[in-house]
């Protein structure tokens, strides 16, 4: 009989929580993604890259990456579609992580070339030397036209034009503390993508590193009025807002353009039943 490594030794327990799990879970996507038109065939085709794709990157032996038998053995999608998967791969341009305007309105809060005395963020010119919008974008989203940025900072509701002209403005100001798309449904899911990953990662860390844990809290309840819900979003609308501000200004100081980490905290409000309003 071969001994098996670690990446194929498995605790049957553990494997039925897992499945449990993972049915809740698909059970959210599966209504996210029906919504946006996305059936079980394309999610499975998209399932069958990542499986393959994290199996050869993250279960190789030795630092290299794993075998086309081992992906198979690992993931159980035999030898000749998983070279299919990876040839396929090869061909694909990398997927972007990061949505510009987002890097671009933490930019205008952050850096402070950008804030006032009191650490507001500047009214900005759209074009001209730093600061301004054009100079966020060249740091941000260089390959975007000046113009689409501007045009979706307006629309989305982060930004108001600040001289009154609301097709070409000539300076620009910031009206939320977070880029948060409100209309823009694909934004919207790239966000998605980043936090439930970001979320889902943390969980695997703490079940794989528990001497090492990362911080993973929550608060809940199974039974709360509608009263309850109003106030549960009050407060972290409030609290919520306060704590991330802070965050981001105390740790802005310890960030580069190059190199670190992705890493920051989340906080959001989740009800089954996706209601906060009523009686």
């Amino acid at each position: 009989m071969p001994i098996m490594d670690a990446a194929t030794q498995f605790d049957p327990t553990a494997q039925s929580r897992m499945q449990r799990s993972v049915e809740r879970i698909l059970r959210a996507l599966a209504r996210v993604l029906m919504r946006q038109g996305i059936d079980y065939a394309a999610f499975s085709d998209i399932a069958k890259r990542v499986f393959v794709s994290v199996a050869t990157e993250e279960f190789g032996i030795r630092s290299r990456p794993a075998s086309k038998s081992r992906v198979a053995l690992l993931t159980g999608i035999n030898r000749r579609e998983v070279a299919r998967v990876q040839r396929l791969a090869e061909r694909d341009a990398p997927m972007q992580v990061f949505n510009p305007a987002l890097r671009l309105v933490s930019l205008w809060i952050r850096e402070s070339a950008y804030r006032d005395d009191n650490g507001q963020p500047l009214e900005l010119d759209v074009l001209g030397p730093e600061p301004s919008l054009e100079a966020l974008r060249a740091r941000a989203c260089p390959d975007i036209p000046i113009t689409a940025v501007t045009r979706e900072l307006l629309q989305s509701g982060v930004a108001r034009s600040a001289d009154g002209d609301s097709t070409r403005p000539g300076r620009i100001a910031l009206v939320t503390d977070a880029y948060v798309p409100r209309e823009d449904v694909t934004a919207k899911l790239d966000l998605m993508g980043t936090d439930v990953a970001a979320l889902l990662d943390t969980i695997g860390w703490n079940i794989d590193q528990p001497s090492a844990p990362r911080f993973q809290r929550k608060v809940s309840f199974n039974h709360l009025t509608q009263a309850g819900l109003r106030r549960l979003q009050t407060v972290a609308a409030d609290s919520g807002m306060r704590l991330l501000k802070e965050l981001d200004g105390e740790l802005a100081q310890f960030t580069t353009d190059t190199g670190g980490q992705f890493a920051g905290l989340g906080i959001y409000v989740f009800s089954e039943s996706g209601e906060t309003d009523g009686g």
